[in-house]
């Protein structure tokens, strides 16, 4: 601004700042991949991209909170929307997989995830679906699930290893590789819409968007795999 022949000072700033609805805050903190993240990222999305993910299951956990608000609202500097909030409000956790042949079976918990709830998932969500799709009809597929610890615990590779279930190699550090990221980014849009303050209220909401999801979304998310190898790819991880 001085460059400009400008003479503002600093208090002036600020207050322009404010009125439009700006305010001093701490940044965002994201973690950088490292060396290895990035060399592994770049290998599966050069191995994987002219993959078939047609038998593949993808898998993933995400967390809700009850009482949903909205966020965001047409307000002045001086008279800003107040929006009533606990400080702990309700939460569920999901377990969710699709695959190319459509949603398969939402798992609801409250409680924390390790390796005996896992397991207890496996067994009643992820094997039904499993069944439906593929093993009825004898046809081979591929279980799709991060590298989460209770995922490779002792309990659960054991029973993987005996049920006869093959794993992707999956990178480290890369939630933007998975297409059930779209899913639970979906099913929280669309909550934002409703006022739920209880459990019951948030479970309820849940399934009822998850049994609206298409056929045809599953089979949209899934031919776009090469897609996101591709923008692994082109993102110029080096």
């Amino acid at each position: 601004m001085k460059q400009k022949g400008l003479d503002i000072s600093y208090k002036t700033i600020r207050t322009y700042l404010k009125a439009n609805n700006m305010k001093w805050c701490n940044t965002v903190k994201k973690p950088l991949l490292n060396e290895k993240h990035v060399t592994k990222r770049l290998a599966w999305a050069r191995e994987n991209i002219d993959r078939d993910f047609s038998n593949v299951i993808f898998t993933d956990e995400c967390s809700i909170w009850a009482r949903c608000t909205f966020k965001r609202a047409w307000s002045t500097s001086r008279n800003k929307i107040v929006e009533r909030t606990v400080k702990h409000g309700v939460k569920v956790h999901l377990w969710g997989c699709f695959s190319k042949q459509g949603f398969g079976i939402l798992y609801l918990f409250t409680c924390n995830l390790n390796a005996e709830k896992m397991l207890e998932i496996y067994k009643k969500a992820l094997l039904p679906s499993a069944e439906r799709w593929f093993i009825n009809k004898n046809e081979d597929w591929i279980l799709q699930e991060d590298n989460d610890p209770k995922h490779h615990s002792k309990l659960c590779t054991e029973w993987k290893q005996q049920s006869g279930i093959v794993t992707l190699d999956w990178p480290s550090q890369s939630p933007d590789a998975n297409p059930i990221e779209n899913v639970w980014a979906y099913i929280k849009q669309k909550l934002r819409k409703k006022r739920t303050y209880t459990l019951k209220q948030l479970s309820r909401e849940i399934r009822r968007i998850w049994k609206t999801l298409s056929l045809e979304y599953a089979v949209n998310l899934v031919e776009r795999m090469p897609r996101r190898c591709q923008a692994i790819i082109d993102a110029n991880y080096r």
